[in-house]
């Protein structure tokens, strides 16, 4: 998958689209896991407390989203962008607080300790390939920051994966056929 797709060639800062994520797809245990981060619950982050994929805002320095989406992940959970083949995109989703995030998909190659961000995550959370399904994400009604949200969502080691995480996610499997076959592949 080429990192130069048109869209990804927005000027940095573009009303279309200036935060990427990463959904990583990693072995552990012989299995294909999709990766997760528990952000530390800080008053001053709007996300603080919640489980997402490692990105955030395209610098000038990322010559696309996807290269965003790669140094972010590198940056939260110390996987070199070198060691990850990116393997589906879908469009941009916008978040709560009205962001316009690009997410990726990639497979990490080579098994490695991560090296998690003590600033930027609690802990690291993972959710076998083989469990994803359409039964999986279940409407749910959240209370974020004192504010309540209708969204899908599910369980995860006792933690909810709700909002941009849980329709990326969700996106994902239903749409990209890439992705599905990663995770076929992988079972």
């Amino acid at each position: 998958m080429s990192p130069s797709r048109p869209e990804d060639r927005d000027p940095v800062g573009a009303p279309s689209c200036a935060h990427a994520v990463l959904v990583p797809l990693i072995e552990r245990a012989g299995e294909l896991s999709i990766t997760f981060l528990v952000r530390p619950d800080r008053p001053d982050d709007p996300y603080g407390g919640q489980v997402c994929f490692p990105g955030g805002r395209r610098e000038p320095s990322d010559e696309s989203l996807a290269a965003c989406a790669l140094r972010e992940t590198w940056e939260e959970l110390g996987i070199p962008p070198e060691k990850v083949e990116l393997i589906a995109e879908i469009g941009c989703h916008r978040t709560r607080l009205h962001r316009a995030v690009k997410p990726f998909a990639g497979i990490v190659r080579e098994p490695f300790p991560l090296a998690p961000s003590p600033r930027e995550v609690e802990r690291v959370l993972y959710l076998p390939a083989k469990k994803l399904d359409d039964e999986l994400f279940e409407p749910r009604r959240v209370v974020a920051r004192g504010q309540p949200f209708d969204s899908i969502g599910f369980e995860l080691d006792g933690t909810l994966v709700w909002g941009l995480t849980a329709r990326v996610l969700r996106a994902f499997y239903v749409d990209s056929p890439a992705f599905r076959r990663a995770i076929r592949a992988a079972s």
